[in-house]
């Protein structure tokens, strides 16, 4: 009984173009992404979609998840070629950022951390240290934290600037040292 359905549905033509015309049109709404050649009859395979790679997080980001993720790990000697020139300088030398740079508290973890917003800026005056930079990155961080059982969410802006081997953070020492502003 069921393949005397399935002959029935064979010859009938309008249920062919009309599989063939609903191919037609995922294919179209979906830019190519699906496969119109699957086959043909009507045990013929569901047209697949292919794997469309994520696109990549622009390079001041995933400049500064590295800087982070270095930083929650203190290996601050890595950090340091991550730094502008000008923060560099404000250091005073890569001991005293190893020695200085504060450290994320044995009681606080991070458990995420995702770019919220990228903005390329042709240039931005960081008023705090007196300073006009050109061709600067500037990122909203998301942070997800736990202490102890309390957990929460927020956001920090970061900047970074254009260097000839990538991006470098503005990662500067507060008057005090205690605190990092960037």
């Amino acid at each position: 009984m069921v393949k005397r359905l399935f002959r029935r549905l064979r010859r009938w033509t309008g249920v062919e173009s009309f599989r063939t015309h609903a191919r037609q049109i995922m294919a179209e709404d979906f830019g190519g992404l699906v496969s119109t050649s699957v086959g043909s009859g009507i045990f013929a395979a569901p047209p697949r979609v292919r794997d469309v790679p994520r696109p990549a997080a622009p390079a001041p980001a995933m400049c500064e998840m590295r800087f982070m993720k270095l930083h929650t790990e203190g290996r601050f000697d890595e950090m340091w070629e991550m730094l502008a020139e000008d923060a560099q300088r404000a250091w005073g030398g890569s001991q005293n950022f190893v020695r200085e740079m504060p450290r994320l508290d044995e009681w606080l973890e991070i458990l995420d951390m995702q770019v919220a917003s990228v903005t390329l800026l042709d240039s931005w005056t960081d008023h705090l240290h007196q300073r006009t930079y050109n061709n600067v990155a500037r990122l909203v961080m998301r942070y997800s934290v736990r202490q102890e059982w309390k957990e929460w969410t927020f956001d920090r802006q970061v900047h970074l600037v254009s260097a000839s081997d990538g991006w470098r953070t503005l990662c500067y020492p507060t008057r005090q040292r205690t605190a990092v502003a960037r």
